[in-house]
């Protein structure tokens, strides 16, 4: 019996279909690193088979695409960006808010939000009021998570512009330390609060109790981690998204210099 594949040939319309499927992204592709080469100041040199310098200023720097460092002017407006390109596409999967929606709510909206489905208590009273509010906070968690791992993939982009190696680069990850993973107070892993169970609804609060492993001796890093512990998820999901930024800068950086040493 042999064993090569039977391959039915297609039909006209079939391979029409995907010839012009497969265009269009690739179309989408290269528009996409046409309009983020524009703003680094670059162009496609099919001379050079490289982007290279264009004729006109640079609109943003590198360091502009990240929230730690560069102007954060720009970088509030390519996040805004962002979150316009794919309102529509998520819908209001966000506890019935959309990306949009739930992302430009300051302090005083989540509050008042919160009490609401609260059914006007300052604190959720009954279980339905705490899942409720739960699964707005987690809402929350996850819109920034969207946001930053959108912000992410346009730096990787910004990346293979500038011929940088970028975070999901092999030279990045070989040069990536490994870290032990902490227990928790359980013994279990957890993903929401794997440091400290608390809430903080307001800026004043004392400091949590540290539960952090024997590896973290540096008192400025216990501070740091316990201070980030006290922070509601939204503003742990934004402390997270600026030491990535930092951790991810520092990676590429170290492995660019070592790329160039070979």
């Amino acid at each position: 019996m042999s064993n090569e594949k039977k391959v039915i040939d297609l039909k006209p319309t079939t391979r029409a279909a995907i010839t012009d499927a497969s265009k269009r992204f690739f179309d989408a592709e290269n528009s996409k690193r046409i309009q983020l080469a524009h703003l680094l100041g670059m162009k496609w040199s099919a001379k050079s088979d490289r982007y290279v310098r264009a004729d006109h200023a640079p609109i943003m720097k590198p360091d502009d695409f990240y929230a730690s460092k560069g102007n954060p002017q720009k970088y509030a407006a390519v996040r805004e960006g962002y979150i316009i390109a794919n309102d529509e596409r998520f819908g209001t999967q966000f506890a019935g808010f959309t990306l949009a929606g739930i992302s430009v709510m300051t302090t005083d909206d989540v509050k008042e939000h919160k009490v609401a489905l609260a059914d006007g208590n300052k604190k959720p009273q009954t279980k339905a009021q705490i899942a409720k509010v739960e699964q707005f906070t987690k809402a929350q968690a996850s819109a920034n998570n969207k946001i930053s791992s959108g912000m992410a993939d346009l730096r990787d982009t910004a990346n293979v512009i500038l011929a940088k190696p970028s975070r999901k680069s092999e030279s990045a990850k070989s040069k990536a330390p490994t870290l032990p993973q902490p227990d928790t107070a359980s013994g279990t892993d957890s993903t929401t609060r794997n440091v400290v169970d608390v809430e903080i609804e307001s800026g004043t609060a004392t400091e949590a109790k540290s539960i952090l492993p024997p590896a973290i001796r540096d008192p400025r890093l216990t501070r740091v981690l316990n201070h980030c512990a006290q922070l509601d998820e939204k503003g742990q999901a934004e402390f997270v998204e600026i030491m990535i930024d930092i951790m991810e800068s520092l990676e590429s950086g170290a492995a660019y210099i070592l790329q160039n040493k070979k």
